[in-house]
């Protein structure tokens, strides 16, 4: 175990505070939108955990495809770790997206298809980590990250949208809007990371 490692352990809940800290001050400073306000905060933060979210699947499952290729147990944690850290933030942005629809769209839309393909990846992929779990084979994990990986794309590539606009942020005029979004993602991205890392040495 190297130095930095043993230092990011024992400094692990500082390191939690300095980047929720981070985020919240990002949006907090984050620059309104014309359209939806101060609302877009929260689209923000959803948009940023989403992404993050969809990312760490597609890590986990080719983290997944190494574990079953060279049997390494090292890999095999890191995989557990990612889809967890995945799963995590998959839920976390359904929670935060439930404000910003009652608020701009004026009530919880759950038939909205970009909606309901959110909840049908968590549902899908949860129900896959967790038979993984329950069957605990030799490799049943790194299985599982890798349909998880599947599964998200899948669903994504389907999801038409309705009432959700179209990566709006990222297709803002806004440089300012855009900037705030890229560093805002960067620490959930930093807050990701940190998780992973941590469940990966208590597995």
């Amino acid at each position: 175990m190297t130095t930095l490692v043993r230092a990011l352990q024992r400094n692990s809940l500082s390191i939690y505070v300095a980047l929720f800290g981070a985020l919240v001050a990002l949006l907090i400073l984050s620059p309104a939108e014309a359209t939806l306000g101060n609302v877009v905060k929260i689209v923000y933060a959803h948009g940023a955990a989403e992404r993050v979210s969809m990312y760490t699947y597609l890590i986990a499952g080719a983290l997944g495809l190494v574990a079953l290729a060279i049997k390494s147990a090292s890999v095999a944690r890191w995989t557990q770790a990612a889809t967890e850290t995945a799963l995590a933030f998959w839920l976390a942005q359904i929670v935060i997206s439930a404000p910003a629809q009652v608020l701009a769209w004026g009530a919880l839309t759950l038939d909205e298809p970009h909606v309901s393909s959110a909840l049908w990846i968590l549902a899908l992929t949860t129900l896959v980590y967790l038979v993984a779990r329950w069957i605990a084979e030799p490799g049943g994990l790194a299985l599982a990250a890798v349909a998880n990986a599947v599964i998200v794309m899948l669903v994504l590539r389907g999801a038409l949208n309705i009432l959700h606009p179209i990566d709006p942020i990222i297709g803002s005029d806004s440089i300012a809007i855009k900037v705030f979004y890229a560093a805002i993602v960067l620490v959930a991205g930093m807050i990701a990371t940190q998780c992973a890392r941590d469940r990966a040495a208590r597995i």
